[in-house]
């Protein structure tokens, strides 16, 4: 994560494989990020809550409207073992006024060099 709460560098399936957000190293056209944006943004605090891996950031706008997102990855205990399933959570709680927020996710393939295909189909 980024100090705007934007994912720049996270590999999936493997946490050692291919990134599928990789604007870290790789920014502009070619670079691949998950970004939460608020509209007129002018400020971002960032921290970690006490003793865990979980991540706060909050956004605040020209207007003093303000988002909170938390992230992290879930482990838990359940029949004698710990799991860890390969998943991230994001979780966006509006704090004040009313924010406007962008989701967009930009996925990469083979280091930037593949745009994902797209395809169509009911379930």
């Amino acid at each position: 994560m980024d100090a705007n709460a934007h994912i720049v560098w996270c590999c999936l399936p493997r946490f050692d494989g291919d990134p599928v957000f990789n604007a870290l190293i790789q920014p502009g056209e070619q670079g691949s990020r998950f970004a939460i944006e608020l509209e007129d943004q002018v400020e971002s605090r960032q921290w970690y809550e006490p003793n865990t891996a979980v991540l706060r950031t909050r956004l605040t706008d020209r207007s003093g409207n303000s988002i909170e997102v938390t992230d992290f990855a879930p482990r838990f205990h359940a029949r004698s073992r710990f799991f860890r399933p390969m998943l991230l959570v994001r979780r966006i709680r509006p704090v004040q006024g009313s924010p406007r927020i962008r989701v967009t996710a930009n996925v990469r393939f083979g280091w930037g060099s593949e745009k994902p295909a797209i395809t169509r189909g009911s379930n």
